[in-house]
Order: C-alpha cells, then sequence, then structure tokens
C-alpha cells in the first residue's frame, strides 16, 4: 500500500442535495488550495434529479408538472454525464480526491470507481460489467450505476450512484443518463430479496480501499466535517 495514499470515509446519512453539494465544492477547493485530505463522502440523497454541465435541458419522459408534483427538484451540476436520480436506497459515493498526490490519472479514477462497484456486486453474487461508450456498470442490458465527476486542478468531486434498493419508478419519469431506452435495475431486484444498505456500505468502502491501494479511515462527521 502506498504511503501516500489515504483517505477519510464519512458516512452522512440521509442528505438533501444542496447541502452536500455544497460541502464537496468546499472540500474541492480545500485540496485545490493544498489544504484539507482526501475525503470519500457516503450518502442517501432525498428525491432528486441531476444534469450534467453539458446537458442543462433536462430529458424528461413526461411534462415537468408532472416532476415537479412529485416534488422531486431538478438541480445543475459541474459533473460530467447527463440526468440522473437520486434517491432513498441508493448509495451516492463521491470522492474529493487529488489525482495528482495520487499519480491517477481521470480515467483510471472513472474506471477505479466503475471497478469498486463491480466488486462489490460481486459480493452479492451480481455479475456487474462495463459498456463500451456508456460508463456507469450494467448488469446485462439493465444500468445499476451511474458516474460522473467533476475535476478542477486535479482534484475530483461528483462520484458514482448504485442502486441498492431506491424507488425506482422515479427513474421512468426521465430517460437515465440521456438514453431513452435504457432499463435501469438495483442489487434488491437481481438478487430478489432485500440488499442491507449498511452491508453495501462497507463493502464499498472495503473495495475502494483495495482497487485504489488507499488506507481508509472512518471519520466521525460531527466532529470533523461540520468543524471544517
Amino acid at each position: 500500500m502506498s504511503d501516500q495514499r489515504s483517505v477519510n470515509v464519512y458516512d452522512l446519512g440521509t442528505t438533501n442535495y444542496d447541502e452536500v453539494h455544497t460541502l464537496q465544492q468546499r472540500l474541492q477547493a480545500q485540496r485545490r488550495n493544498g489544504q484539507g485530505v482526501d475525503s470519500l463522502l457516503l450518502t442517501e440523497h432525498r428525491p432528486v434529479f441531476t444534469l450534467g454541465r453539458s446537458h442543462p435541458d433536462p430529458k424528461l419522459r413526461v411534462a415537468p408538472e408532472v416532476v415537479a408534483n412529485y416534488g422531486i427538484k431538478v438541480v445543475q451540476t459541474e459533473r460530467g454525464g447527463d440526468i440522473t436520480y437520486h434517491g432513498p436506497g441508493q448509495l451516492v459515493a463521491y470522492g474529493i480526491i487529488d489525482l495528482k498526490g495520487w499519480s491517477c490519472s481521470v480515467l483510471d479514477y472513472v474506471a477505479g470507481l466503475e471497478e469498486t462497484v463491480i466488486s462489490v456486486l460481486a459480493d452479492w453474487g451480481i455479475r456487474g460489467e462495463r459498456k463500451e461508450r456508456a460508463r456507469g456498470v450494467w448488469v446485462e442490458n439493465r444500468k445499476i450505476a451511474s458516474l460522473g465527476i467533476n475535476v478542477r486542478r486535479g482534484v475530483t468531486m461528483h462520484g458514482i450512484a448504485l442502486n441498492v434498493e431506491p424507488d425506482m419508478s422515479h427513474f421512468d419519469l426521465i430517460n437515465p443518463c440521456g438514453m431513452p431506452d435504457v432499463e435501469m435495475t438495483s442489487m434488491s431486484y437481481e438478487v430478489g430479496k432485500q440488499v442491507p444498505m449498511n452491508d453495501v456500505i462497507e463493502s464499498f468502502v472495503f473495495h475502494f480501499g483495495r482497487v485504489f491501494d488507499c488506507a481508509t479511515e472512518w471519520i466521525d462527521l460531527n466532529a470533523k466535517v461540520a468543524n471544517g
């Protein structure tokens, strides 16, 4: 294991998207200025649709009024990719990583996030795979994890979202990742039973550390992040 690679892990629980977005921006700015530490933020968001920086027009399957009636906000972000859904039952992992300090390219980082999720799925007997020209993780032709990051001066934010057991009907309101014919799936659907989120979190952190050859340290959120 490289002495130069370590990451502080924060389990944020269930959050509003805007709050964690602001936190990511703050932590990324600190890392760009040579302050703070590399961090991995884990959360389940309350329902929200987010847009990639190059796709500001939401690709909806229903009228905007229908989305509004669901009470789901549509938020513009600076990440790559297209529209996606976040909600309870979905594990979202945001890495605030100084790639230069890790001697890691952007492509290797993206591939590592995908490999982490593929390894998590394997723990539950699910065969995840990549698709050419479609970032994320798939189970046959069904998409189970979506990925989009932002990199500024070598420091990442945003990350990957794994469907553990979310309300899949919310994906029916959009063209996920901008693809009208994509079918979304979840871990619970693939294994035919409930999948405990805490177990998935533990698996994700373990495999993140293994894939990126880094030490992972769980940090108490109230003691560390809140005090910035």
